[in-house]
């Protein structure tokens, strides 16, 4: 059993001591747990416990005026270090006042970056950037008058409900391809703030490229001063350029109408699109003309050709076998003089003249609408096409074999192999053709058309149908515009339960007599009634 020392008698000596005996301060008859425990061989105090882990261990609640430590004040998860730092041994550290309303009061405060000091807020770090970062699509509200010294940037959206004034330059964007989009209509004009003029764009001297595209203005210019643009576009499809003074249809392929709305149009003067050109060394061989040497213009067909030796109207009238400045041409000649054809010595040369219509199509000496379209003379109802003049009209010529692969209805020409006008009719001589028709009742139906798949028109046919066979096909009317080889497709809901497309009747034309062309006036013989009848019902030009 441990001995415990006693202290005894009125007075104690000035110093005690133990001899590596413990002394405990306790109430037996009340409680055995020591009030006092001094362990003098490991130099620890205990307070209410005899079993102290720290030099002094109270194991209580302790209550004292001033607390006075040199280095680490432990409180649960507080430390507390010397000279002036607090931490935690674990988790976070909270500052929380006892009660609602409670303030904490700081004069300073500095995190690492940054520093708060009375109503200022600085950035320790030199050039840091801060940053005000909420939570999600959490909102930084200010809501008293801001002032910014600096620059105000956005990456997002401006909105503005009240006035944005400045009293300077507002300068929107720095790129040339920023976009400023104005979402309401404007209220006000859009005037010069002094009594001064200012331009809107840059001048076309300018070596600026930024000027405006496009200006939307009502249909009168009844308020302005003579406005010079060198160009117009109207919508998307006519550009009237003030530079070259012309007229162009900016979609491909469209015409340029003139249609006043009374009275007709009146022009001045015209002229057709003029081409020239030249070549200091061409040859002639048979009716092939090749053209090499110094080039100037542009070579066409169609182009009056001029010459040594080559009577004047000879035009070429084939194509190049290699661009339209060089190469090869077949050439309708005429020469000069008796025997052979002599080659062409000293320059040839080409000019665009008044009877090449085909120059309707060349701009400026460019490249030609490829394929070519004809010039179309269209009647208005009050009048006819006049050439008052003494010379001739010139039209095509050529033989059998120059007749064109398709030509259109009415097409006339001078047959040079039969020596007479002659113009294309298209009228059907004989059909074949084909179709299902099994189980359909025997049947015959008359004037029965179809579509053709290139134009002509008004043929009918008679057709019979036997034992689910197509029989006889008769053509009952000729019809006017077809070809060779043109296909005449006759619905199957033309015949008693037939339908279409099961039953559709194909029928191919056959060949023509004179590839569809017929006689137009007789080869200049005496046109008279006779010769009309037999005619037939085909279109003749008479000639007065």
């Amino acid at each position: 059993m441990a001995q415990l020392g006693r202290i005894s008698g009125p007075l104690l000596e000035q110093n005690l001591f133990r001899s590596n005996v413990d002394l405990k301060f306790s109430n037996t008859n009340f409680d055995s747990t020591s009030l006092l425990y001094i362990n003098v061989s490991d130099g620890t105090i205990g307070v209410n416990t005899d079993t102290q882990s720290f030099n002094l261990d109270i194991n209580n609640d302790t209550k004292t005026t001033n607390v006075i430590v040199d280095d680490v004040a432990t409180i649960d998860n507080v430390k507390i270090l010397s000279p002036s730092s607090f931490s935690t041994t674990v988790g976070p550290l909270n500052i929380k006042p006892q009660t609602a309303g409670s303030l904490i009061t700081l004069q300073r405060m500095r995190s690492d970056d940054l520093e708060f000091n009375d109503n200022t807020i600085s950035g320790l770090v030199s050039n840091q950037t801060i940053d005000l970062q909420t939570s999600g699509t959490g909102i930084v509200d200010v809501n008293r008058n801001t002032n910014v010294y600096g620059d105000l940037s956005a990456t997002g959206n401006i909105f503005v409900d009240g006035n944005l004034s400045a009293n300077e330059s507002v300068i929107i964007g720095d790129e040339l391809f920023d976009t400023v989009t104005i979402a309401p209509d404007l209220t006000q004009d859009i005037l010069p703030g002094r009594n001064d003029t200012y331009s809107l764009g840059s001048p076309n001297d300018d070596s600026s490229t930024r000027r405006w595209d496009n200006v939307y203005i009502a249909d009168n210019l009844v308020n302005t001063t003579t406005p010079l643009p060198l160009e117009i576009r109207v919508s998307d499809q006519t550009k009237l350029d003030g530079v070259t003074n012309e007229i162009f249809a900016l979609q491909s392929n469209d015409d340029i109408v003139l249609a006043p709305d009374t009275g007709i149009n009146i022009i001045e003067w015209t002229r057709w699109n003029e081409i020239t050109a030249s070549s200091t060394l061409a040859s002639i061989s048979g009716y092939i003309l090749t053209v090499g040497g110094t080039i100037t213009g542009t070579f066409i067909p169609g182009m009056l050709l001029t010459g040594v030796g080559i009577i004047p109207g000879t035009i070429i009238t084939g194509t190049t076998t290699g661009s339209d400045s060089s190469g090869t041409y077949t050439v309708n000649f005429n020469y000069d003089g008796a025997g052979s054809r002599p080659s062409p010595t000293g320059n040839i040369s080409i000019s665009g003249a008044t009877d090449a219509i085909t120059n309707l199509t060349d701009i400026d000496g460019g490249p030609r609408v490829i394929p070519e379209t004809p010039l179309t003379f269209v009647g208005t109802g009050i009048g006819y096409l006049r050439f008052t003049d003494t010379n001739g009209f010139l039209i095509p010529t050529g033989d059998n074999a120059d007749r064109p692969d398709s030509p259109e209805l009415g097409d006339t020409r001078w047959n040079t192999a039969k020596n007479y006008l002659e113009v294309f009719a298209g009228t059907i001589e004989s059909v074949t053709g084909i179709a299902n028709v099994s189980g359909l009742a025997n049947q015959l139906q008359s004037g029965v058309t179809g579509t053709s798949d290139s134009g002509g028109l008004d043929a009918e046919f008679s057709i019979s149908i036997s034992s689910g066979v197509l029989g006889t096909i008769t053509i009952t009317n000729v019809g006017q515009g077809y070809h060779q080889f043109d296909l005449i497709t006759i619905p199957g809901t033309s015949f008693t339960g037939g339908a279409t497309p099961a039953n559709d009747v194909i029928l191919t034309v056959g060949a023509q007599t004179n590839d569809g062309y017929q006689l137009s006036t007789g080869g200049g013989a005496e046109v008279d009634v006779p010769l009309m009848e037999d005619l037939g019902n085909v279109y003749s030009l008479i000639l007065a």
